[in-house]
């Protein structure tokens, strides 16, 4: 028996140290964590030295994300990123000092062909940046200094200038910007009778496609509140007019929101 305790130890301090370098952490559909059972993706992290190599998963154990932390609560990334469909492919390429976007960054079409690429310096954008069509023509190259877009030349898929694209880059948009946005909330939401009865108050969370015509598609609740409020919050989220769409790459393109409806009695 006495010549068996040491090779029992051993396996069994193996075992400790392998459980402790590498952890899994789950996380539901908004990337907030949660239990196995309601998870969409789930995280795999190693540590190395002082660094934290971190593959996050879709529920297939396929790769949505991969990259390396300096810091065990993963805010501080270091050295390259990238981002995967759940068909493989990848979509966005970067790279990191301390935490800060330095150096080139890529976005890519769903079938891998390249969409966007240029520069980035200390988090913002700098030199020039190009965007690309499906085929691989040239949709626009724009100068940026410290994130500004200082000028740009913008073309149509058949490579005539296109006059009318100024922008290498935005955000769709509510017409009128936020304040506008704000005022149709007020002036549409109503309170549901049920829910002025139970006295329920909270924040429901809708999630939508503007798309690169404007258009506002399938809105649905990513964070739910009760089903009175649920219900309201998207009514209105359908009422709204068409948005300003997004453009990238000197294109018109799809973006996604997330919009906070808050529900609060006075």
């Amino acid at each position: 028996m006495q010549t068996l305790k040491p090779f029992l130890v051993l396996i069994f301090l193996v075992y400790t140290i392998t459980a402790a370098a590498q952890d899994t952490t789950y996380f539901d559909k908004s990337w907030k964590q949660t239990i196995a059972t309601n998870a969409a993706y789930f995280r795999t992290k190693t540590r190395n030295n002082d660094l934290w190599q971190v593959t996050d998963h879709f529920l297939t154990g396929a790769p949505q994300m991969t990259g390396v932390y300096t810091d065990d609560s993963f805010h501080i990334q270091q050295g390259e990123f990238s981002w995967y469909s759940d068909k493989g492919i990848i979509t966005h390429q970067c790279t990191f000092q301390k935490g800060k976007e330095e150096g080139q960054e890529s976005f890519y079409y769903p079938d891998g062909k390249l969409r966007v690429k240029g520069q980035n310096s200390n988090n913002k954008k700098t030199g020039e940046w190009r965007g690309y069509y499906q085929n691989g023509k040239l949709s626009g190259k724009a100068v940026y200094d410290t994130g500004r877009q200082v000028s740009g030349s913008f073309y149509n898929e058949n490579g005539s200038r296109n006059k009318f694209v100024k922008e290498f880059e935005r955000q769709a948009e509510y017409p009128g910007g936020p304040p506008q946005f704000l005022r149709f909330l007020n002036k549409t939401l109503r309170y549901p009778d049920s829910a002025v009865v139970h006295e329920t108050e909270g924040i429901v969370i809708v999630d939508f496609k503007v798309s690169k015509e404007g258009k506002v598609e399938n809105p649905h609740v990513s964070q739910s509140v009760d089903k009175y409020l649920d219900e309201e919050a998207l009514r209105v989220m359908r009422l709204m007019q068409d948005w300003i769409p997004a453009i990238f790459g000197g294109v018109t393109s799809d973006d996604f929101k997330r919009q906070p409806v808050v529900f609060h009695l006075r």
